[in-house]
């Protein structure tokens, strides 16, 4: 007798049916991922209100942004790294630093020096004459060869720092510090100091921005990252922002009838897809049968007609009788 498999949770979805409902939870992802956007839902509102969103901005802001953007680059001429007798001076003081530590108050007289040298010309003079090639691990592996050199970085920016600067003789009030990564460097990040903030950065411990930075590394300056002391190239200069952000596309009374038709499309399919599902059934299991074996002998003369509640035939259990032999059918006297 062929022995039948028993599924007690019924019969297993076929390929196609599973590959049905991947698509009907990445379709519905998609319509959650689009709805929760408020761009979307912007046609509902009216010109008027979109007009006055865009110009809302807190009065602490504004005035924070009005005294963190200057109008322009501060220019001071001096010496720089084209001066001989700069780079000559420099060069002598330069033991007073170490890499991979943290910046000392012995360093600070270098570190206002490459300030001075930064303020001398505008960041697009520096740009050109900048190297644009040094690798990270460059300057990793060899500080001393880019040490009071003018670099330029593309950086993607995820934290601004603000300081009210100390006392220095150069007078600046505000400082500003920078962390990122480039193409190159990837996790590893670099730090990067600026007294003039480029207009439309904004400062705080988690931005997205991106900044070309030009400026003169001093140090591989340490800091702790998790209870783990990690080391970061420490560049002194100017910066601007890499790219303005992208504006906001106003949705219009035509794209909104695209919108609204898009949604009710998604969710018709999403309803399809879930009846469809629903409306598999499991496949009855076939009871396999001794051969020869009678169904009806087992049932008797029942009237099934006078019976009043309905019997499943399923829920009788068949008695099977075993074949008579000639020894059962002889009878024995004791």
């Amino acid at each position: 007798m062929h022995r039948k498999i028993v599924r007690p949770y019924g019969q297993s979805i076929t390929s196609t049916r599973a590959l049905s409902l991947l698509m009907m939870l990445a379709l519905l992802w998609m319509l959650y991922d689009w709805t929760r956007n408020p761009v979307t839902w912007k046609w509902l509102a009216t010109a008027k209100e979109v007009q006055a969103e865009d110009s809302a901005v807190p009065s602490e802001i504004a005035k924070d942004r009005k005294r963190r953007a200057p109008a322009k680059e501060v220019i001071v001429p001096g010496p720089n790294d084209l001066d001989p007798d700069a780079v000559k001076d420099f060069q002598r003081r330069k033991e007073l630093l170490s890499d991979r530590t943290e910046l000392r108050p012995r360093e600070m007289m270098l570190y206002w020096d490459l300030m001075k040298w930064s303020r001398t010309e505008s960041l697009q003079t520096q740009e050109k004459r900048a190297a644009k090639d040094v690798a990270f691990s460059q300057i990793w592996e060899q500080p001393d060869q880019y040490r009071g050199k003018l670099i330029r970085l593309r950086m993607h920016v995820r934290r601004v720092l603000h300081y009210t600067a100390p006392e220095n003789p150069l007078g600046i009030k505000d400082a500003y510090e920078a962390w990122g990564w480039t193409d190159d460097s990837k996790s590893y990040p670099y730090v990067v100091v600026f007294s003039e903030l480029p207009p439309g950065l904004p400062v705080g411990t988690d931005v997205r921005g991106e900044i070309v930075f030009v400026g003169y590394f001093l140090k591989i300056m340490t800091f702790k990252a998790f209870d783990v002391a990690r080391g970061s190239p420490l560049l002194i200069g100017r910066a601007r922002l890499a790219a303005p952000p992208v504006p906001i596309k106003k949705v219009s009374g035509s794209s909104a009838i695209m919108v609204i038709a898009s949604i009710v499309g998604l969710i018709a399919l999403a309803v399809f897809g879930i009846r469809h599902m629903l409306s598999f059934r499991r496949v009855p299991t076939k009871v396999a049968l001794p051969e020869g074996f009678d169904l009806s002998e087992q049932l008797g003369n029942h009237n099934f007609g006078e019976i009043e509640t309905p019997v499943a035939v399923g829920a009788i259990a068949p008695t099977v009788v075993p074949p008579q032999t000639d020894s059962d059918s002889t009878s024995t006297t004791p």
